[in-house]
């Protein structure tokens, strides 16, 4: 049995392979006692990049590590790209500002207000005479502006630079948008096309996540309505229809069940990944080619999704609800998340009328789970994450997580944005019992950023993809 696992890194210069070796060294051991490698480098056939490689895991269950490499296609980015992006946010009104980075917001609007007044008061004063130009304390103003645009310059334009460019749909940033997305999508779909993997992971980190949210939602479009089993030879499938067995009860009836039965609980919660599982294993046994199954987010902008990819909170909600954009749980359809075939198609000797799920209810058969350090009153944590659920929907796990080691403090800085899989050792036991007591997961201690995300990957749990029935759990396995 075969695995990958798909991680997309975030903003910054990176370099090829640094981010998949460091979530890798986290996310297995690097050697064993003997001094043996439990994973090994081989060449990346998937990408024309050279510098890329696959990581490959030994043991029963083999794991491929894939690195979506991103960063060379965003060269040229300049001051104008940044400022044009912060000034549409900058002129947002508040009700169109998500509550946790409020108070950056309101202090950056006031920091450049009082700017503009002193520059106007200074300029005023000087005009009228009522400051001698050699003893202007105004003067040192186009000081200050230059010192702060050389900040921008050096510093912030080289991350946030990558941001303005991908989220921001100007004319000059399209072609870069296109170019990111349509790689990461030849790639997910490379992936089906070798055949030999029984689930895909994809992980995504920072604007990574954004990315990782977009290229599965444009795949899934050419995948959603693929039953290749349902046809006139097979058998078995008709056999089943013929004794009035349904072929696509979960689907149809038990996911839309549990997606309405959502009511913030984490048990009403579980039981919808329950379903999402069981989906995905319904479909493939009708032919849907779809293999992923899992979308990990960890320090997540989409925690602000309606003001970085829409025009307002009200404006996403219905690209939402139009299913521009993919929900979790998905927007409902005529039938739940789908909707039945216009046209029959005979199943042996008697005709069936299939239900295929619509072009955005990924989130339908793949489950999304979503790590980040809190940021009370938007500053002590990662500002750049947040929780997922309250803006694409209460499908999503949202994992509030620390840093262990005695490294609290770091959690609570905003450094957190780069430690989630930092640790090598992390513990176990805490996440395991995500399921068993609630009140032990909403009150308790939060886990390690690194224990969480080894529960969210759950590179043990593809034989439960490949096997599972309506009746078998499908809760995590751990060590």
């Amino acid at each position: 049995m075969k695995q990958a696992v798909v991680v997309i890194h975030g903003i910054g210069e990176q370099r090829p392979m640094d981010t998949l070796r460091g979530f890798v060294e986290a996310m297995i051991p690097t050697d064993t006692p003997d001094g043996k490698p439990l994973y090994w480098s081989k060449p990346d056939r998937l990408s024309r990049n050279f510098d890329l490689r696959v990581l490959k895991s030994s043991g029963r269950t083999s794991t491929d590590f894939y690195e979506y490499y991103w960063a060379h296609k965003m060269q040229g980015t300049k001051l104008g790209h940044l400022l044009g992006w912060l000034w549409d946010i900058f002129k947002r009104p508040r009700r169109d500002i998500p509550d946790a980075i409020v108070p950056i917001w309101r202090s950056t609007r006031w920091t450049v207000l009082a700017l503009l007044l002193l520059i106007a008061s200074g300029a005023l004063a000087a005009a009228w005479g009522q400051l001698p130009a050699n003893d202007n304390p105004f003067a040192l103003i186009p000081l200050l502006l230059a010192a702060m645009g050389l900040g921008l310059r050096y510093s912030a334009l080289a991350y946030l630079g990558d941001a303005a460019r991908y989220l921001s749909p100007n004319p000059q940033n399209v072609r870069v948008r296109e170019q990111i997305r349509a790689d990461g999508v030849d790639l997910l779909r490379a992936l089906h096309n070798q055949g030999d993997y029984e689930r895909i992971i994809v992980v995504g980190h920072s604007l990574g996540s954004v990315i990782a949210y977009d290229i599965v939602g444009y795949l899934w479009h050419e995948y959603h309505d693929q039953l290749t089993q349902l046809n006139p030879s097979n058998r078995e499938l008709a056999a089943r229809y013929a004794n009035r067995e349904p072929l696509q009860p979960v689907v149809k009836e038990a996911l839309p069940a549990a997606g309405a039965l959502l009511d913030g609980s984490l048990g009403s919660l579980l039981n919808f990944r329950q379903q999402q599982a069981e989906a995905f294993v319904e479909q493939r046994g009708l032919g849907n080619p779809w293999r992923i199954t899992d979308l990990v987010t960890v320090g997540s902008p989409m925690a602000h999704a309606s003001l970085l990819l829409g025009r307002s909170v009200s404006d996403f909600q219905q690209r939402m609800e139009r299913r521009e954009a993919p929900a979790c749980p998905p927007t409902e359809d005529t039938q739940g998340y789908g909707y039945n075939a216009r046209q029959p198609l005979m199943l042996g000797q008697k005709p069936f009328t299939p239900h295929y799920l619509h072009h955005a209810a990924a989130f339908a058969v793949t489950r999304w789970t979503n790590l980040y350090f809190p940021a009370p009153f938007g500053v002590f944590g990662d500002i750049v994450g947040g929780p997922v659920k309250p803006v694409m929907g209460g499908g999503v796990l949202d994992l509030p997580v620390t840093v262990g080691n005695g490294k609290g403090w770091l959690a609570r800085s905003w450094l957190s944005h780069t430690h989630y899989w930092s640790e090598r050792g992390g513990t176990q036991g805490y996440l395991s019992a995500l399921g068993k007591d609630e009140q032990a997961i909403t009150q308790g201690p939060r886990p390690s950023a690194t224990e969480a995300l080894r529960w969210a990957i759950d590179l043990k749990g593809v034989r439960r993809f490949r096997r599972v029935g309506a009746q078998q759990s499908l809760a995590p396995e751990h060590a």
